[in-house]
């Protein structure tokens, strides 16, 4: 008569001791990951203040310099904005966490900021402009019918 020769399951504390050595090495793997990811962030941040400082400091007649530096600028606060992702999370969240831990606000937050303020001192400079021309138009105005009636 042929022997059935029983398998032998694995034991449960093996199980778990495998169990604990795969998470044990998915929580190593993360905090490699998020260090790993602190350094590029840091390293993309300081790469995109020199870029944005490079646009800024050019003269206005290089303009090729210039164009180089805005992409440049424009490129590293795509990376800054990743590396902000991947290390906070995304959305309204993400942005809460990184103000409250690091209490600076996301790199694409911030340059959406000063392009409203910039748009919005422009704005004020045209609308100044355009109402001292037509205060200037309307005396002159009285003046001529005032000169007119004498």
């Amino acid at each position: 008569m042929p022997t059935a020769h029983a398998q032998r399951s694995p034991s449960v504390a093996a199980l778990l001791a495998s169990a604990g050595h795969d998470v044990l090495g998915l929580a190593l793997g993360t905090a490699r990951a998020r260090a790993h990811a602190g350094d590029d962030l840091d390293e993309a941040r300081e790469l995109l203040a020199y870029w944005e400082q490079r646009a800024r400091r050019l003269p206005r007649w290089a303009l090729l310099r210039r164009r180089e530096a805005r992409a440049m600028a424009a490129r590293w606060r795509a990376r800054v904005t990743a590396a902000e992702h991947d290390r906070y999370g995304r959305g309204v969240i993400g942005a809460v966490s990184q103000y409250a831990l690091e209490r600076r606000a996301p790199a694409s937050v911030a340059y959406r900021g000063r392009r409203i303020a910039r748009v919005a001192a422009y704005t004020v400079a045209i609308t100044a402009i355009t109402v001292l021309l037509m205060v200037a138009a309307t005396v002159a105005a009285v003046v001529a019918a005032v000169l007119g009636a004498f």
